[in-house]
């Protein structure tokens, strides 16, 4: 009994926990994916089966109506295609952690048969157009035809496999469908995109609109592709975006008079409408749960740290506003590296260096899954450490930590560092403010003493004040100004920007 126990532990130290361990998170970050968690396994786990259980069960429902046909064929079909709408609804809604929302601005119905085209990011996307109505029949690839659970309802419903190839010989059962007021949902890219970027589109959804005379009536996804990932059974917390854009129909010639020359137009129009969308959704609290989740096990001390000071900070919406959206940035102070994550999650073309003094958390940064060649974190004293040029440069909550002369020193490497044109953000507590300074000090004690998340000097905390940074700007000719959108503490955000001479003497 003891030798068995004996192996029983060294197997289950050595090889069980050792697999898990890479089945759940290192091999899924390895990979792209977000790691598993035990809640969220449970929710995708619970979608996935209510999905199979319900296409299961349509599956008997959906031969009686259809092939035995008590209703009629036609009734029959218009039954059954209504169940499955119902199903795919019901598959979205039931999901609490996935918002869903549509804009509709032109109140489309589908009375009016047309060709929809949609970008494709994930297996959602299928689900999101049939819940849109009973009047809708989606073009699939063979993979989704074929399937075994949700196949059978499939064909029965009039799902079509197509392939670019065979668009032509399509028409005829095509036009059945359309005469009967169904319309033809298709994803011209072919295939699911990995990166969120759309790619080109395939020619067959134009071929078949300019033959039957149909409209084409453009449809954006925003959000499926990040709530559940091409390739993943993970469904992460998110919102799933469906836009409508106005019908082309076939006598507007402002996209091409030929199929060809509609399918690189609209193909770019659709990518312009997108990039639109992307930009209005995509700030930062559209982030926080991918922010968060580089956290999660780095200890719950953290990750409800990461949760708190994110919200506090109203997810960096400010900083994501004033710092250009590509170029280079200097984070000083990144601490954990929340600002950096999100402000090169907003805007991957943002090459970001974090720096900080204290080595623990610089290598947390420097180990989260969503860091990326444009994300780099350094142990570095400022005060030692080798400056660039940048385009923009952020001081948060740093300075105070420095003695007067060396926050000079700190201010004037920075100017110096900057390109023309670039930006000096700092944000810390104005000692000038001198009643809404207790609070200032207040949060920096419950930081430095009670819960120890910020390391201090033995010469204590110093704060500047705005006269200070304002006749640092005055010496060094740059534009100051303020935000001030604190009501209980003294923090500003100083924003000095570096311009030519000869545009200050004019101002």
């Amino acid at each position: 009994i003891s030798v068995t126990g004996i192996l029983c532990v060294v197997l289950m130290s050595n090889v069980l926990i050792p697999f898990l361990f890479s089945l759940l998170i290192t091999r899924r970050i390895r990979q792209g994916y977000f790691p598993w968690t035990f809640w969220s396994w449970c929710k995708s786990t619970f979608s996935s089966l209510y999905f199979v259980t319900g296409s299961l069960l349509l599956t008997p429902i959906g031969i009686l109506l259809t092939k035995l046909g008590p209703l009629g064929k036609e009734r029959g079909k218009a039954v059954f295609h209504s169940l499955v709408s119902k199903l795919c609804w019901s598959v979205m809604y039931i999901m609490p952690n996935v918002k869903k929302r549509i804009i509709n601005p032109g109140k489309e119905d589908f009375s009016k048969p047309a060709i929809i085209v949609c970008n494709h990011q994930s297996s959602l996307d299928t689900l999101l157009t049939t819940m849109l109505s009973p009047k809708l029949l989606l073009v699939v690839n063979k993979r989704v035809w074929s399937s075994p659970v949700f196949g059978p309802a499939l064909k029965m419903i009039d799902f079509y496999p197509l392939a670019e190839e065979g668009a032509e010989n399509s028409l005829d059962l095509l036009k059945d469908r359309i005469s009967k007021g169904y319309s033809f949902v298709i994803f011209p890219e072919g295939t699911r995109t990995s990166d969120g970027k759309i790619k080109r589109f395939h020619k067959g959804a134009f071929y078949i609109a300019e033959k039957l005379g149909l409209d084409i009536l453009p449809v954006i996804l925003h959000g499926t592709g990040y709530t559940k990932s091409k390739g993943d059974l993970l469904l992460k917390d998110g919102t799933t975006t469906v836009e409508f854009l106005p019908r082309i129909n076939p006598e507007n010639k402002n996209f091409g008079a030929t199929y060809s020359e509609r399918t690189k137009l609209i193909n770019r129009y659709v990518r312009q409408e997108y990039e639109i969308i992307r930009e209005k959704i995509e700030q930062p609290k559209y982030f926080k749960e991918q922010l968060v989740r580089n956290y999660l096990y780095k200890g719950p001390v953290l990750e409800w740290y990461t949760r708190i000071k994110i919200k506090l900070e109203n997810y960096y919406q400010q900083f994501h506003e004033l710092i250009p959206k590509e170029g280079r940035i200097l984070d000083i102070g990144c601490g954990y590296g929340f600002m950096s994550y999100m402000l090169s999650l907003t805007s991957p073309k943002r090459m970001i260096t974090g720096v900080d003094y204290d080595e623990e958390k610089i290598a947390t940064a420097s180990n989260c899954f969503s860091k990326n060649e444009n994300l780099n974190f350094e142990y570095r004293d400022i005060l030692g450490f080798q400056f660039e040029k940048y385009d923009a440069i952020i001081i948060s909550d740093v300075l105070h930590y420095l003695q007067p002369n060396e926050q000079k020193i700190v201010i004037e490497k920075c100017i110096d560092s900057l390109k023309e044109n670039g930006l000096l953000v700092i944000r810390d507590g104005d000692k000038d403010l001198a009643e809404r300074h207790k609070g200032t000090k207040l949060t920096e004690f419950f930081s430095t003493r009670l819960f120890s998340f910020n390391k201090t000097s033995k010469q204590g905390l110093s704060f500047l004040s705005g006269t200070f940074i304002q006749e640092m700007a005055d010496k060094n000719k740059m534009e100051l100004s303020r935000i001030d959108n604190t009501k209980r503490t003294s923090n500003i955000i100083f924003v000095l920007k570096k311009i030519h001479n000869t545009v200050y003497a004019g101002v």
